[in-house]
């Protein structure tokens, strides 16, 4: 027959057993519950790359479309340049020509 203090040491293992396992429940609960927030994250996160890569795309699209319209009107600019400067070219000549039949 079992002693009474060997029933202690079974009860007590029993004891210890139970609360072991609680323990391990909790910590695997505790580790369940970062792991679910990590997934969600990583999802999360996931789904900003995308959207965030869409938005780099269409200010680069905005900026080279920029880039295309500052160079049109710089052309423009110089070619409206280049015709006043030949006009205030031929401007002068006349002046000058002017001036030389008034004096000469």
């Amino acid at each position: 027959m079992e002693t009474a203090a060997q029933i202690q040491d079974v009860n007590t293992i029993k004891f210890i057993l139970w609360l072991s396992a609680i323990l391990i429940g909790i910590l695997i609960t505790i580790v369940g519950f970062f792991l679910v927030r990590i997934v969600t994250d990583v999802r999360h996160n996931t789904s900003n790359i995308g959207k965030n890569r869409g938005t780099i795309e269409l200010v680069k699209q905005k900026q080279e479309s920029d880039i295309e319209r500052v160079e049109k009107t710089t052309q423009l600019e110089l070619q409206n340049l280049t015709v006043q400067v030949g006009t205030l070219t031929t401007s002068v000549q006349q002046l000058v020509n002017i001036q030389l039949k008034t004096t000469g």
